[in-house]
């Protein structure tokens, strides 16, 4: 691997270390300045609690977990709050129970979700919040619960303080959620760069910013599904179907990236499962909006289409790693063996066991997931470096005399094809063919050493009087060219400039150095284009002119 791809790869996983290293340390430190100041800030309340049993009195310890009996309701009562407590904000999760706050006979809190029905495995993370009133001394708070049929039922923590003090209390509940959404997000930016950075390069990979769409979308699921985010908009519908969108369009980039590796592109059914993901949204929306069913009701049709459409791309990437057996294809299969994993892991939680905190698992294999794809994209993006680096540098030395680093004939060829193709899109164009006077005496009396020693100084010489109008060339042993276009200099100019230059040379050098040269233009003093070979023999003409009146003169 060449030096410059492996600083690349370098450089792009550096970026993605750095960047989740620098997330957690903000999280840290957002989440250290987030804990309660003192005690006073928020408290638990977990004594003073009493529910009314055949006409007793029976005291209960939160939280606490009682089998269901044959009544439909659980009222739990405490006496023990205080002037202090007036203005505070109490908050407990009893979505599950449909939980209603009475403070005295005055009702402060009932919890609903007929704006936007929600199952019960969404009721058990909602957290219920009830701003207390201005007079709280001297009345009973009541906690209503409804309770579930033949079941046990938990009761949870209740907590009171002061809003900010709850508002952190959330934040610290959903301090790994958070967390996590955190580094979704930076890694998603770091994707975003590498794209924009992998596209200047010439080597572009829509799979950068199909990884950074995925990771976004996964952020605003994450964030969308929380706690906290039910807490801020006040269970707000919106928040709930932004999340529910965001979740049944989560495959859409992942089927893009699918489609982006390797030939994967010409399995049509990846079209099909994009379609379908696209229409599932759609459909659900509409019937939704119509009244005819309520999101949470088909969202096993979204699980199904994860399922199959999960079990497709696995199929597929394993039917393509046979036949290829490409290395890009097996981290792929590994990432995608990695997410499906934790998708059906979470599912098993969420229907079978009922576990609230299945999106965890989720979350997890997701960051895991994108890790391993990106880690193979800046490796595949690696070799493509290394690839192009190295056809660069070929290509350089295809086109370089390696003696004086000037552009060799076969550029030199090029360049006059280039130029014939183009040659109506310039005013006028100046062939200057040069050659060295005496090579072949130093060669014989002084060595080729002494010869090469003279025609790297004729090409410096020569680079420093042209390459600032245009190319410079060696084309044979002794000869030299330069083509110029638009040249804003005359023949006389260029003479001076180079004879200036052989000048400076001849005074630290120990072999004296001569060129002959001879100079044409592309068109003739009446605008007329000439041919290419004309043009040559005109400039070649015109150089061994200018030696043989040089040989002359030295006689």
């Amino acid at each position: 691997m060449t030096e410059t791809a492996v600083s690349g790869k370098r450089a792009a996983e550096w970026m993605m270390i750095l960047g989740v290293i620098l997330s957690m340390f903000l999280i840290l430190g957002i989440f250290a300045g987030t804990a309660p100041q003192s005690k006073e800030d928020l408290r638990e309340l977990s004594d003073g609690w009493y529910l009314m049993q055949d006409g007793a009195r029976v005291e209960v310890t939160l939280p606490t977990v009682r089998k269901a009996d044959t009544k439909t309701m659980l009222t739990l009562y405490n006496d023990s709050l205080t002037a202090a407590d007036a203005g505070m904000t109490l908050t407990t999760r009893g979505a599950l129970y449909r939980l209603r706050v009475l403070l005295g006979d005055e009702p402060l809190y009932e919890y609903r979700d007929d704006l936007f029905p929600r199952n019960e495995q969404m009721r058990t993370k909602l957290d219920c919040t009830v701003n207390l009133p201005g007079e709280t001394a001297g009345k009973a708070l009541a906690l209503i619960y409804e309770i579930p049929d033949s079941r046990e039922y938990q009761i949870p923590r209740v907590y009171i303080g002061t809003g900010s003090a709850v508002f952190r209390h959330y934040c610290l509940a959903d301090a790994f959620t958070l967390a996590i959404v955190f580094v979704m997000l930076v890694m998603s930016l770091i994707a975003v760069w590498i794209s924009l950075y992998s596209a200047r390069s010439g080597m572009r990979d829509r799979r950068f910013a199909d990884a950074a769409c995925f990771l976004l979308l996964c952020g605003a699921w994450c964030t969308l599904d929380s706690s906290l985010a039910q807490y801020l908009s006040n269970m707000s519908p919106v928040v709930c179907y932004l999340s529910f969108y965001a979740f049944m369009t989560l495959p859409i980039p992942i089927l893009h990236f699918v489609q982006n590796t390797g030939e994967m592109a010409r399995y049509r059914i990846l079209d099909l499962c994009i379609l379908l993901f696209y229409l599932n949204a759609a459909l659900q929306g509409l019937l939704c909006r119509l009244g005819f069913f309520e999101l949470i009701e088909t969202l096993f049709v979204t699980h199904i289409l994860l399922a199959v459409g999960a079990s497709v791309l696995c199929g597929l990437i394993i039917r393509e790693y046979l036949q290829k057996r490409t290395r890009e294809l097996l981290v792929v299969l590994v990432a995608f063996a990695t997410l499906s994993l934790s998708g059906v892991l979470a599912l098993l939680l969420y229907w079978l066991l009922g576990i609230p905190y299945y999106g965890l698992i989720f979350e997890c294999g997701i960051l895991v997931f994108i890790v391993i794809l990106l880690n193979g994209l800046i490796a595949t993006m690696a070799g493509t470096l290394r690839f192009k680096t190295e056809a660069l540098v070929y290509q350089r030395l295809s086109h370089e005399d390696r003696l004086t680093g000037l552009r060799n004939r076969r550029a030199f060829e090029q360049s006059l094809e280039t130029l014939e193709r183009e040659a109506g899109s310039w005013e006028n164009v100046a062939l200057v063919f040069m050659d060295l006077n005496g090579l072949k005496y130093i060669n014989d009396h002084f060595g080729h050493s002494a010869g090469d020693e003279l025609i790297i100084g004729a090409a410096r010489c020569i680079e420093r009087a042209f390459s600032g109008y245009g190319e410079c060339y060696r084309i044979g042993g002794d000869e030299f060219c330069a083509i110029l276009p638009d040249p804003v200099l005359g023949e006389e100019e260029w003479n001076a400039l180079l004879d200036e230059e052989i000048q400076r040379h001849n005074q630290s050098s120990r072999f004296k150095l001569s060129i002959a040269r001879g100079a044409s233009r592309l068109r003739d003093a009446a605008g007329v284009l000439k041919t290419v070979s004309d043009w040559k023999f005109e400039a070649d003409q015109m150089m061994y002119q200018d030696k043989e009146s040089r040989k002359m003169r030295e006689k």
